[in-house]
């Protein structure tokens, strides 16, 4: 995407968001035979990569300069929010960033998306602590159980603020994680709210399979048995937490389930609140819940 592309763009379709996330790759050493660089090593900018070395250097009281193998890559993305436009904007190998170490590579990045033509209207990334760090970062005030949603954009000339989201996919794997933890205990109402339930559903859900009876199909021993990749996998959050199994354990458990089943409904609504990316949605998929909202007193909130 070029800058004359840009230029002939509408205000309108100007307006993108940054999506940042860190990937986990293997740490190794690789030899570019067509431009003679060594990669493999952390590389966050010449600031940022000195600072991290002095870091490491003071937390290892090791000598200064030593080159890390970076075991993660940390990616910037571009999407319109009106058009098609998608295209990675930069990337960084780099170990266990710090929120600290992200503030500089992004403001650089939206300063020169700005000076391009583009209007950043938003961050988007997952809950990590680390980018939790970076939005605290931006008030003084701010503590870790309090929330900083927006900033002024300096690099914007129409003075608009710049929005801070949490990724809603991550967030409905996280509570997908937490609800199936062993080391948490949930309840609302005098009532658990238990992972084993669901294992429960499943049994039963497993034994109607055969006679065609099952109440919920798409409920299969992964959703159940989680592994590192499994946890990973969005789809398999998403179809735990969902209006299926909020009613078929409604359907086929006691009293003790009710709270079970309301917590899954909810977070069933939530995530049909925010996957959403067309305003017609709501009438093309017959769920209220994906129309726009366009108040803060609105009903369905």
């Amino acid at each position: 995407m070029d800058a004359v592309d840009i230029q002939n763009f509408s205000e309108r379709d100007k307006y993108v968001i940054l999506l940042m996330d860190e990937m986990h790759i293997k740490e190794d050493v690789v030899y570019d035979k067509h431009t003679g660089a060594i990669t493999g090593f952390t590389n966050l900018g010449e600031v940022e990569s000195h600072l991290f070395a002095f870091e490491k250097s003071v937390e290892q009281e090791g000598e200064l300069g030593e080159a890390s193998l970076a075991n993660s890559m940390f990616v910037f993305l571009v999407k319109g929010l009106f058009t098609n436009l998608e295209f990675p904007y930069a990337q960084f190998p780099c170990i266990a960033l710090s929120g600290d170490q992200m503030y500089d590579p992004l403001w650089e990045a939206v300063g020169r998306l700005e000076l391009c033509g583009l209007k950043v209207l938003a961050f988007t990334c997952d809950g990590l602590a680390a980018n939790r760090r970076f939005s605290w970062l931006h008030d003084s005030a701010a503590t870790p159980s309090s929330m900083v949603h927006k900033v002024t954009n300096p690099y914007a000339d129409d003075g608009r603020y710049l929005y801070f989201f949490s990724d809603p996919p991550h967030l409905v794997k996280t509570v997908r994680n937490c609800w199936a933890s062993n080391s948490r205990h949930l309840w609302c109402n005098g009532k658990d709210i238990s992972w084993s339930h669901l294992v429960n559903l499943y049994y039963k859900n497993r034994s109607k399979i055969s006679a065609g009876l099952a109440l919920v199909q798409k409920l299969k021993y992964e959703h159940i048995h989680l592994s590192s990749y499994s946890k990973m996998r969005v789809d398999l959050a998403a179809q735990v937490l969902s209006s299926s199994v909020a009613n078929a354990l409604r359907l086929t458990g006691n009293n003790d389930v009710i709270e079970t089943a309301n917590f899954v409904e909810m977070f069933n609504i939530f995530f049909d609140c925010v996957n959403v990316s067309s305003l017609s949605a709501g009438k093309l998929k017959r769920n209220a819940f994906k129309s726009p909202y366009r108040s803060s007193e609105d009903y369905r909130l």
